[in-house]
């Protein structure tokens, strides 16, 4: 596995699992140290890919939302901490400049659709599937018959690069 599906799974795991963990390297006040995703958090943490939502706390019960999801993959694929402000896409509901940057780039680059042509949803959910889903595009791994195949194809594929791991309880839905 490259270093690239190594961080994309755990990104995965880290996106999906409602239970997160705690970190090694950054204690937050509302994470236990016995978490099951403990060095996960930690390597990403060290990276910069993963920031808590204040600097004491992570928030793990906090679900993960399209805006941030995309804001993940940018700082994993590219290694940097902020995309900017500009919204580059025809979706109309960017509200919040913060992520703006990171959902252009995402789309941009095909591995965030919008739920319409002009609508991203981006305080919408990420479910198991579409994490897969988008991370099996960031790393190469989509063909050009995945989508009539979808949600199942993406999976599929997930699952053959070990995206899965430690994620069999949580629902693809």
């Amino acid at each position: 596995m490259t270093k690239k599906q190594l961080f994309a799974a755990v990104l995965a795991s880290l996106t999906i699992a409602s239970g997160a963990t705690a970190v090694c390297a950054k204690n937050y006040d509302d994470v236990p140290e016995n978490s099951r995703a403990a060095t996960e958090i930690s390597m990403l943490s060290d990276i910069g890919v993963i920031r808590g939502t204040s600097e004491n706390e992570f928030s793990p019960e906090v679900p993960v939302t399209r805006e941030q999801m995309a804001t993940l993959l940018f700082r994993l694929m590219l290694g940097r901490g902020d995309a900017g402000r500009e919204n580059t896409t025809a979706f109309r509901d960017l509200y919040d400049p913060y992520y703006n940057g990171a959902i252009s780039w995402a789309n941009a680059a095909g591995y965030i659709r919008g739920t319409s042509e002009t609508s991203f949803n981006p305080k919408g959910g990420i479910t198991k599937q579409d994490a897969m889903t988008m991370i099996v595009r960031a790393l190469g791994q989509e063909s050009d018959n995945m989508n009539a195949g979808y949600p199942w194809s993406y999976i599929n594929q997930a699952v053959r690069l070990g995206l899965d791991k430690n994620l069999e309880d949580v629902p693809y839905t």
